[in-house]
């Protein structure tokens, strides 16, 4: 509205005036109201007071308890729940959205799950409000107060003990503001509460109600005890008189007051008087609430909830004066602001807001059973019925225009371009002859519907396609395969060459006669219903469709269907044919009456829906223990990621839309991020089921869809995690993983331990064995070897003492003899030594080499010393290590006598850590190196040295030699006989 503030106040208070004084202000229209009481699950009919909180619920008070509704279901809470007093007076809503609710003893707050009643206040508390910053201010017995968590605390603004509050109101920022009786208006702004400047024109007002125009911000609405009040920068003045009981103002600023009886609606242009007439009521309204999608609620007293549905049409059936709500037909009058409206119970006028019957001059009943009405070019009426005649009105009177032919059901008329009268009835097309008011028979095809084409041919709607005349003796069928067999019901033209044929089955067919095409329009593409009753194309361009489910408007560019955004279809069924262009409005004939659309009502942009999750149900897949294992998330715990065991994979998801405009009219889309990614198709359901969900983390997402796939404003979500079994989880196959290694490696430790001790057990009998050997082959050597060499030396010795002593040839060869057989023995017993088991120690081993040194320097000037520290360690060693340790130091003894020239020889042996050294060191003259190095002594020690994996070294320089041998234990120990 952008009309000049003075120019609007002026309008309105003329309207006032008109409509109060004059007492016209009942229309003969029906408005669209929505009843909601305790047929629909209202805890009590008599309201007092409406509220809304985050998630679009209304909160409502009644004389019997409290109510929450979402648009489709109501839940009450009484004082069985908890509540002091079921005389509930006063709401408002706290910033976590608990509900703070004024009772007739005292203040309660609900959070959703209890009632926590406020002892400071026994009495009525009827009326509460809630500020911009969270706090609750009420009244209770014309005393403010300001309520916490834990208590109230009544205030005193203007420091008069005597202090009467009459009103208390918040504004739509959230300011807080009263009104005193014989004070005025104080707001509370930063803590201080601060006069209205006009008070001086307040004070002498009982105000119990105001608000500030929020079009106009220098305009101050007020209600009093004696009526309406408005005040601008320069007066206050009384607009009218009356008992009115709440006010507010709407989305598009005209404002509603509530009424002892009913309601008043103010626009700029326009009052009505919503009462038991015109599709409201008649009781008193307690409170006008204007919801988050701009609805405007309304509580009454007796008759419950009421929500305004600002439709784009109104209704006028039998509750306006209409004898039947069968509208068959419809008619532009006579003057310019009158409708004519024919149904099957006589012949009705609108006028002037008012229906009276316009009488047709018949004693035939059937003439009541209208089935026509037609204007032609001179502006005259024609009325068809059903077996009562054809009359028509000539300005004048209604006079009967088919005198020979009373007894047929006229179905349709048309005036041609060339001023001819035709008529189809139920006995075929007829000519009218004006003059004689006699039926010339054309045809036998029986029509419900014609139409002249731009050719001047005759159209003739039957039950088995169209027919056309071109002249009243030549009648042929419109050869079109698409509406052969179809029953046509209505025809209408668009354009020079677009036919348009409404059928009872096949929508609408679309022929563009300049190329032949034929198009179909159905409910595939949006429309209510295949059954197409009338077809208006309007004066700018919509074709209007009259279904047998509803009423369509049609882009006739592209004729694609135009969706309502906010309110449902109306479901009417359309009567055929009867459809008109009244200045602005489309008027349609319909089963429940007259449904007339203005063009240019602007219906409120609609809001987006809101949705929320209400609960969530985990539960297992065994039926029999659902209910012992099932676990329920409330509203609060649903913000939070929920962890559910493996065995909990199975749920079920509630959740509600909000669209109080049309809660009917929502759907649904969800997807289960972690399943899939995408919103499924739409589907009316409010609950999802999700059977064998596997492990993993997913998040349930669901938007709500209005029928013209409006989505909602926020997408409500909620995050789970499924936990594996703990056979899934990676510690348990870590678990596995490293068992079954340990496994592998126990297998193989058993298996070689196996081995090892078989080959242990081998090595022991082998042992065994060869020490029996041993010991036998020691001691049948020592006793065969030794016997034949003793015998040797015997004989040689009997030899020497036969032979001359003179032949000292001879007895050079027995010297050599018993030379070789001395040497025999005694390698033969170190053969001997070291077959013997019991010197297969170390300690014997050294000690055997070190009496063979003294030995072999005994009778000599060399000095043999020796030194032997094991630290108390004797280990056994093999038949192999001891043979080649003997021979290597055996080798380096002899050597050292044989070519050192030594005046010292010494033997040491030590253990230092964990390795042997045993050394033979002299003072000789050394060894030649190209000498000893081409014999074979110094080879053979290194050879046996590498044999037992030892380390030899050997030293000789003009001071001396030196031999060392050095070998780790633990390697001497694991060499083995084998």
């Amino acid at each position: 509205m952008n009309s000049h503030p003075k120019v609007y106040y002026k309008t309105i208070f003329l309207l006032v005036l008109a409509l109060f004084l004059c007492n016209s202000a009942s229309f003969a229209q029906r408005y669209n109201f929505r009843q909601y009481d305790i047929e629909d699950g209202l805890t009590q009919s008599q309201v007092t007071a409406i509220t809304q909180d985050s998630k679009r619920r209304l909160w409502i008070s009644t004389l019997g308890g409290l109510s929450c509704f979402n648009g489709k279901q109501f839940y009450s809470y009484t004082k069985t729940n908890g509540l002091n007093n079921n005389f509930a007076l006063a709401l408002s809503l706290g910033k976590n959205d608990e509900v703070w609710l004024g009772t007739a003893r005292g203040l309660s707050k609900f959070d959703g799950f209890r009632f926590d009643n406020y002892a400071q206040t026994k009495e009525w508390v009827g009326k509460l409000v809630t500020s911009a910053e969270g706090s609750v201010y009420g009244l209770s017995s014309s005393r403010i107060f300001k309520a916490d968590e834990k208590q109230i605390t009544f205030l005193n603004i203007s420091k008069d003990p005597g202090e009467n509050v009459t009103a208390l109101k918040v504004d739509e920022q959230g300011k807080v503001a009263v009104a005193i009786l014989k004070k005025g208006v104080f707001y509370l702004e930063k803590g201080r509460w601060v006069g209205h400047p006009k008070n001086d024109l307040l004070k002498t007002l009982v105000i119990t109600d105001f608000f500030t125009d929020h079009r106009h911000k220098d305009k101050f609405w007020l209600l009093t005890g004696e009526g309406l009040y408005g005040l601008d920068p320069v007066s206050i003045r009384q607009y009218v008189s009356g008992k009115f009981t709440a006010i507010e103002q709407d989305a598009k600023n005209n404002i509603w007051i509530g009424y002892s009886t009913g309601a008043y609606y103010l626009t700029s242009n326009s009052m009505i008087h919503f009462n038991g007439k015109n599709g409201f009521t008649n009781n008193a309204v307690n409170a006008i609430f204007k919801d988050a999608e701009n609805n405007i609620w309304l509580a009454t007293d007796g008759t419950g909830l009421f929500r305004y549905v600002d439709r784009d049409y109104v209704l006028f059936d039998e509750s306006q004066g209409l004898s039947s709500k069968i509208v068959m037909s419809l008619a532009n009058g006579p003057a310019a602001d009158e409708i004519w409206m024919g149904t099957y119970g006589g012949l009705f006028q609108y006028k002037a807001g008012k229906i009276k019957e316009i009488l047709i001059p018949s004693k035939i009943a059937d003439s009541k059973n209208i089935n026509f009405l037609y204007n032609d070019r001179k502006k005259n009426i024609w009325i068809g019925t059903v077996y009562g005649g054809l009359w028509c009105y000539n300005g004048k009177e209604i006079l009967p225009m088919a005198l020979d032919r009373h007894s047929i059901a006229y179905n349709a008329i048309l005036e041609d371009s060339k001023g001819r009268i035709w008529v189809s009835t139920n006995a075929g097309c007829f000519l009218l002859n004006k003059k004689t008011k006699k039926l010339e028979w054309v045809s036998k095809q029986f029509g419900s519907t014609l139409l002249e084409s731009n050719e001047g041919e005759i159209l003739v709607g039957t039950q088995d396609g169209v027919y056309l005349i071109s002249t009243p003796n030549q009648t042929k069928a419109l050869n079109l395969p698409q509406l052969s067999g179809s029953s046509i019901l209505c025809m209408a033209k668009s354009g020079d060459h677009t036919l348009l044929f409404g059928t009872s089955d096949n929508g609408i067919l679309i022929w563009d006669r300049k190329s032949g095409k034929m198009k179909t329009l159905s409910t595939q593409q949006g429309l209510a219903s295949d059954h197409i009753y009338s077809l208006l194309l309007d004066q700018q361009g919509i074709l209007w469709v009259g279904t047998g489910k509803g009423i369509n408007k049609i882009n006739i560019k592209d004729f694609s269907v135009l969706q309502n955004q906010n309110e449902p279809n109306l479901l009417v069924e359309c009567n055929q044919n009867a459809i008109l262009q009244h200045n602005n409005d489309i008027w349609v004939g319909t089963t429940k009456g007259a449904v007339v659309y203005n063009r240019d009502h602007q219906v409120q942009a609609t809001v987006p829906p809101y949705i929320y999750i209400n609960s969530v149900t985990a539960f297992p897949q065994n039926k029999g223990r659902q209910n012992e294992q099932q676990t329920i998330f409330s509203t609060d715990e649903l913000a939070n990621t929920a962890t559910l065991p493996f065995h909990q994979n199975n749920l079920n998801i509630n959740f509600t839309g909000i669209f109080l405009a049309n809660p009917e009219g929502l759907v649904y889309q969800y997807r289960l991020i972690g399943l899939d990614n995408k919103f499924s198709e739409s589907i009316s359901n409010t609950s999802m089921n999700f059977s064998s969900v596997p492990p993993g983390k997913y998040t349930f997402q669901v938007r709500a869809l209005t029928k013209s796939g409006l989505p909602s404003s926020n997408t409500a979500s909620f995050s789970f995690e499924i936990t594996p079994p703990y056979y899934q989880t990676g510690i348990f196959r870590l678990f596995i993983f490293v068992l079954i290694v340990l496994l592998i490696l126990l297998a193989v430790y058993i298996i070689l331990n196996l081995n090892e001790r078989k080959r242990k057990l081998r090595l022991t009998i082998k042992l065994e064995e060869q020490f029996k050997v041993r010991k036998q082959t020691a001691e049948d050597f020592h006793d065969d070897l030794g016997n034949k060499l003793t015998r040797i030396s015997v004989l040689s010795e009997v030899l020497s003492s036969m032979i001359d002593k003179d032949d000292t040839e001879k007895r050079s060869i027995i010297s050599k003899i018993n030379d070789n057989v001395n040497e025999l023995y005694r390698g033969t017993k170190d053969i001997l030594w070291s077959l013997n088991p019991k010197n297969d120690k170390l300690t014997e081993l050294l000690g055997h080499i070190e009496e063979f040194g003294k030995e072999m320097f005994n009778n000599t000037n060399i000095d043999f010393r020796s030194h032997i520290d094991l630290g108390g360690y004797d280990g056994k060693l093999s038949l192999d290590v001891s043979r080649n340790l003997l021979m290597i130091f055996k080798e380096a003894i002899h050597n050292a006598l044989k070519h050192a020239k030594p005046g010292m020889v010494v033997f040491s042996a030590i253990v230092d850590g964990e390795t042997l050294k045993i050394t033979v060191q002299d003072d000789g003259q050394g060894l030649d190196p190209i000498g000893s190095m081409d014999g074979h002594g110094i080879n053979n020690m290194n050879v046996r040295a590498k044999r037992i994996n030892a380390k030899l070294n050997i030293n000789s320089n003009a001071t001396g030699t030196e031999i060392k041998l050095a070998v780790s234990l633990s390697t001497l120990m694991r060499l083995k006989n084998v």
